[in-house]
Parts: C-alpha cells; sequence; structure tokens
C-alpha cells in the first residue's frame, strides 16, 4: 500500500527537521508548542502533508548561527578555501588497476550485502543472530534460519524470512540504494563525460530511477527536481534529511574513476551531493570519494582516511569527529570500546543519528583502522558496530576491496552472487560485475 511507503510520506519529517536545526545552531524556540501541538510522524494525507511542510519551510528559513555556517561551508569555492593541506597526485600502477578496481566494486556490493539483513538493528541484536549461526565476530554473510530456544521470540519476528539472510542469496546480489548509485554514476561518467554538471545528474535520476527506489534526502529531492528546484537548493528545500548518509553511499565510483587523484574525486562526489544534501552531507560524499580514491594507490588505512579528511573542511563537524575516532585509536583503546563510544555520542536509538552522516562515518573509520586491512574482519567491524549497516559495509568494502584486490577477496563473499548484480535503474535490471569493471576502466586516463 502506498500509506506503507513510508519515505514516500516523509517519515519523521518534522521530528527529523527539528534536530538539524538544531544542529545547524539555529533558534527554534518560537516553534516548539507549534511543532509539539502538531504531532504528525507521518504525513499520508495531502492535508497532513501541508501542515508539516508549512512549519517546515518557516524552520527552514530560520538563519544558520555564525559559527556554524564558518566552520560548514556551502559552496565549492568556499569549501576549497577550508580544506586541509594540499594532496599531490600520486600516479597508479597500471598493472595493479584492474585487480584493485574489481575488488572495489565486489568489495561494495558484497559489504552492502552482508549489512542488508541488519540495517538499523542494534548491536545487542546483530551480535544474537551471528552468534546463533557461529557467526561471530561476523567474518561471512549472517544466516537468519539458525538453531535457537523455541521459546525465544527474537527468532519469531517476520524480518527472519523477508529479509536477504545467507541462506536466501540466490546467484545475485539483488538490488538496493548503495549498489544502484554506483551503476547510475557509472552511466552518468559515460554519457556526459568528466565534464558532467550537477544538472546532468539531475536529468539521470529523472530518466532512470523510479521514484520508490529512492529514501529520505534522495526522495524529498527528486520531488525538488519535478517542480524545478534545482541544485543546490534542491538539496535543502522541504528537505529534512540534509545531512543524513544517502550522499555518503554515492561516492565511490567518483574514487574509481581517479585513482591516486583524491581532490577531483572529492570535486566530483560535490557536484552529485549537492542535488540532495548540504553540509556534513555533502561532505560525506567528498570524503568517502578521496578516500577511495587514494585507497588505489596505498595500502595505509590510516592515509587514506587522512587524505580523504583533507578534502573537506578543516572545521567542519565530520572531520572533527573522524579525527576523534583517529585519537581513540592511537590510544589503543579496544574496537568495542570505540563503538561504544560513539553510540554514547550519538545515540542509536534516535534514528537521526542511525542514518546520519556523521555517526556512520566513524563507524567506517573505526571499521578500517582496527580492521587491520584485512577483508573479512574489517567488513564485519563494519556491521558489527550497528547504525547503517548496509551502507558502512559497503564503504568499508570498497576500500579494503581495493585494498585488497579482487585476488585476494574470499570466495565464500563472491561465490552467492555469481558475478551479478540486480538494480532498479530503468534498463539495467541485471548486469554483470565483470562488464562494470569493463567500464570503468575504460573511463581512467
Amino acid at each position: 500500500m502506498l500509506k506503507n511507503q513510508w519515505w514516500y510520506c516523509y517519515h519523521k519529517a518534522l521530528e527529523t527537521e527539528l534536530l538539524q536545526c538544531r544542529d545547524e545552531g539555529k533558534d527554534i524556540s518560537a516553534y516548539e508548542k507549534e511543532a509539539e501541538a502538531l504531532r504528525i510522524s507521518t504525513p499520508f494525507t495531502e492535508e497532513e502533508y501541508e501542515k508539516v511542510m508549512t512549519l517546515i519551510d518557516k524552520l527552514e528559513a530560520l538563519p544558520v548561527s555564525e559559527a556554524y555556517q564558518k566552520n560548514n561551508p556551502d559552496t565549492p569555492e568556499e569549501i576549497h578555501q577550508a580544506q586541509g593541506a594540499d594532496i599531490p597526485h600520486t600516479p597508479y600502477d597500471k598493472k595493479e588497476l584492474e585487480d584493485r578496481i574489481h575488488g572495489a566494486w565486489i568489495g561494495r556490493i558484497t559489504g552492502c550485502l552482508l549489512g542488508k539483513p541488519v540495517e538499523n538493528w542494534s548491536r545487542e541484536s546483530i551480535r544474537k543472530i551471528a552468534e546463533a549461526g557461529g557467526n561471530y565476530p561476523i567474518t561471512r554473510y549472517i544466516r537468519g534460519q539458525v538453531p535457537h530456544d523455541p521459546e525465544d521470540s527474537f527468532f519469531d519476528q517476520p524480518c527472519f524470512t523477508k529479509r536477504c539472510f545467507a541462506e536466501q542469496i540466490n546467484g545475485c546480489s539483488p538490488a538496493d540504494d548503495d549498489t544502484n548509485y554506483t551503476v547510475l554514476a557509472l552511466s552518468i561518467i559515460e554519457k556526459y563525460g568528466r565534464d558532467f554538471t550537477s544538472y546532468d545528474v539531475v536529468e539521470s535520476w529523472l530518466r532512470n530511477f523510479p521514484a520508490l527506489a529512492l529514501c529520505t534526502a534522495e526522495q524529498a529531492a527528486f520531488r525538488n527536481f519535478l517542480i524545478h528546484i534545482l541544485p543546490p537548493r534542491s538539496g535543502f528545500v522541504r528537505n529534512p534529511y540534509r545531512e543524513w548518509i544517502g550522499a555518503q553511499i554515492r561516492g565511490d565510483f567518483f574514487g574509481y574513476i581517479c585513482p591516486g587523484d583524491p581532490r577531483t574525486a572529492a570535486d566530483y562526489a560535490y557536484r552529485d551531493a549537492c542535488c540532495t544534501h548540504t553540509k556534513n552531507g555533502i561532505y560525506g560524499e567528498m570524503l568517502a570519494a578521496a578516500m577511495i580514491a587514494q585507497a588505489a594507490v596505498t595500502n595505509d588505512r590510516r592515509e587514506i582516511i587522512e587524505v580523504g579528511l583533507a578534502c573537506i573542511p578543516k572545521n567542519c563537524r565530520l572531520k572533527k569527529n573522524i579525527e576523534d575516532v583517529i585519537a581513540m585509536y592511537d590510544q589503543g583503546i579496544e574496537f568495542t570500546e570505540a563503538v561504544a563510544k560513539i553510540h554514547e555520542r550519538y545515540p542509536q536509538e534516535l534514528h537521526h543519528n542511525a542514518v546520519h552522516t556523521i555517526a556512520n562515518a566513524m563507524i567506517v573509520a573505526v571499521a578500517l583502522l582496527w580492521g587491520d586491512g584485512d577483508y573479512e574482519k574489517t567488513l564485519g567491524y563494519a556491521v558489527m558496530a550497528a547504525m547503517d549497516t548496509d551502507c558502512n559495509g559497503a564503504t568499508v568494502g570498497s576500500i579494503v576491496g581495493m585494498i585488497n584486490g579482487a585476488k585476494n577477496i574470499p570466495a565464500h563473499f563472491t561465490d552467492p552472487i555469481a558475478d551479478t548484480l540486480r538494480t532498479n535503474i530503468v534498463g539495467n535490471a541485471t548486469v554483470r560485475i565483470t562488464d562494470l569493471v569493463e567500464r570503468t576502466l575504460k573511463l581512467i586516463p
């Protein structure tokens, strides 16, 4: 039923807008009583929608605090001025590149698949299902049908027969937004070239995406595209989800085609991200693209993260939080303690945190640092840390897959998907991963 399509109905839109406004340092005191009185969690009827959006319009019009604006700039020029030290373009090894790019594609797809069945589950629930299958710490796909106490209601949930657990994978990786965007980015570069614009991204979305394949910020922006609200305004008009994780999951391909050139990868990511996001939502995609570009020329995980950070504003919230992760690593804190500290700062019970760019980017950094470059361990850590597990598994998978190359990815990750990916992109229902790799290599100078 249409009513059950939560993101079409702007699920938790007002609650999210209020939290986002507080993050931005806006003074919302004049509207708190009005918001409390409204109490519409998921507007479905036309009347409910207009009530919620009218208040969101008022909140949007409030000024962002001066300090927040200074540290979290918007335009490409402002972002460039606020970036860290210059990063040189590092030559890549042409002999290694094909295997690295293949590994990155496989990493994104299998990392997404690893986290997909437990997306937004708590750490405790993830551990419980994994342990029941003898798979904790997690090193392989999670099974839903596992030995358990028949009196334990945890295993009676409908999700165990409906979600994409290991026993339900049947010769391909199912469609998911975390892989849809990577495939679409490939087609954007093929059609428009490296000089593509944000308007080209909009056109490609309108031609190739069914609306219900989109969530949160992407759903809001798509609506804006249709009524001719174009980038960058499309990223914030009636878009409460503007700093959520949706852009961060779209940056991988720009890293694939810029091996050793993270600045350019980040610039490409900006053109894409500003269509749907603002500030830290944009920086998340820039960070991911830059890290992946650097992973093509080095196996040093810390260097990869620090180069990525140099490509976003030096005083932004995202950078400061990732630097805190690096500090924990340097202090010798254990993986579980580091993850606990992230959850203390950004409790997952508040959905705004669970799908926000910052908390999830911190988990990506934790998985990379504590994972020691080991493919199984790194992907497992990305999922065991909870939050947006398929998104984090996919981003981490791209990076550690680029580091290790396809030849070093365990067969138990690749055999079940049989070199096949499904998408929701018009005309690309099923694609071969090896074909995606071949098409990608043709776009690298």
